[in-house]
């Protein structure tokens, strides 16, 4: 049997893939005055996933559809037979099933045998059919390094006292951006790091496990980051300019093998002033999951307030979604989301100074694993 957590990660492989349209397949098995015919839907169903089948076979008095060990059997009266058909039919006790590769080519589809029987008027008919059956690739690698370059369409401004806008602008630019992963029994690391049009940061995240419960794991995460925001400089203004801001933060964490979530609470220092942070970050690495897929996703919010009032007049809020899908081997577009918020305490809160910036990014990138 296949874990509900790998069945999920299945799922989720087999949405990107196939959207919105799934496949059927229709199969004559018999022509002529007594047909018969069996379809699939989907045609091949994904690892874990289950499809239905519906067996016809007009003016039958009965049909049966068994595994050819006979541990499942399927019956109904009349010319239809319709069922749902598990990915473990014909097994007796629960298998975990990889594909398997040969010379280069990766063996993915298991043809399971069974027994269909028409029966009309006191004389059945027997034909013999196979169920193809999805088989997910086991997943051995442990490191990942990507590197892609994205488009970047940018929308900023800068508010001063009363809503005056001080600064505004709408552009499109390049950025480079290269990360580095690492996932096994115990560890999960991520190192990242991008440079554009006034944007630049690094980030490290570490996840290490405590305790192991199944498939899951529980565990300790921590987070350091620096970020430089370029197109914030403001000679009037010392408090809002360009200077670097560093991030480090602490938390518990929960793993599955390519996939962290965590909590944490930590420090940012703008070099101004030094700001608590609540922060959650999700990730998922396709490509060092358990059972390998096509689709990476990151997504992060943070927020850091400063310290004094009950309700705190300094304040950076990022929301970050970033988030590829494989095309072709090592070869995946990528797209992302993010929302940047910055507020600066004046002489009065009316006069507060505030930041927005929205990001859409859209590009390629290419992973090597091992």
């Amino acid at each position: 049997m296949v874990s509900a957590s790998r069945n999920a990660l299945a799922a989720a492989a087999a949405v990107a893939l196939a959207g919105c349209a799934i496949p059927t397949q229709t199969t004559h098995l018999v022509d002529g005055p007594e047909p018969v015919t069996v379809q699939s839907d989907p045609a091949v169903p994904s690892p874990g996933q289950s499809t239905m089948l519906t067996v016809t076979s007009p003016g039958a008095d009965s049909i049966t559809f068994e595994s050819a060990n006979g541990l499942d059997r399927y019956w109904t009266k009349g010319d239809t037979l319709r069922f749902r058909l598990d990915p473990d039919f014909g097994d007796s006790v629960g298998v975990q099933r990889y594909a398997t590769r040969f010379q280069g080519t990766l063996l993915s589809r298991l043809m399971k045998p069974a027994r269909i029987s028409v029966c009309r008027q006191g004389g059945c008919r027997t034909i013999y059919h196979q169920v193809p059956v999805a088989l997910a690739e086991a997943n051995h690698r442990t490191v990942a390094v990507t590197a892609g370059y994205n488009t970047v369409f940018a929308r900023r401004s800068l508010m001063g006292s009363h809503s005056t806008v001080l600064f505004r602008e709408v552009l499109s630019s390049g950025i480079w951006s290269a990360r580095g992963e690492l996932s096994d029994r115990n560890w999960s690391g991520r190192m990242e790091g991008y440079a554009g049009q006034g944007e630049r940061g690094v980030a490290l995240d570490l996840s290490r496990v405590v305790k192991h419960a199944g498939d899951l794991s529980y565990g300790l995460a921590v987070h350091v980051g620096a970020d430089r925001s370029e197109w914030l400089a403001d000679a009037d203004n010392p408090v809002v300019s360009d200077r670097t801001g560093w991030r480090a933060s602490l938390g518990p964490s929960v793993m599955l093998r390519g996939v962290t979530a965590t909590s944490q609470i930590g420090i940012y220092d703008d070099g101004a002033q030094v700001l608590q942070i609540v922060s959650t970050r999700v990730s998922l690495n396709g490509n060092l999951t358990e059972v390998r897929l096509p689709v990476s996703l990151s997504a992060e919010k943070t927020f850091a307030f400063g310290g004094g009032a009950i309700v705190s007049r300094r304040r950076d809020a990022l929301e970050r979604l970033v988030a590829s899908v494989q095309v072709v081997n090592a070869l995946a577009v990528n797209f992302g989301l993010s929302s940047h918020r910055s507020a600066w305490p004046n002489h009065e809160p009316v006069d507060d100074l505030r930041a927005n910036e929205t990001l859409f990014t859209l590009g390629g990138q290419y992973t090597l694993t091992w």
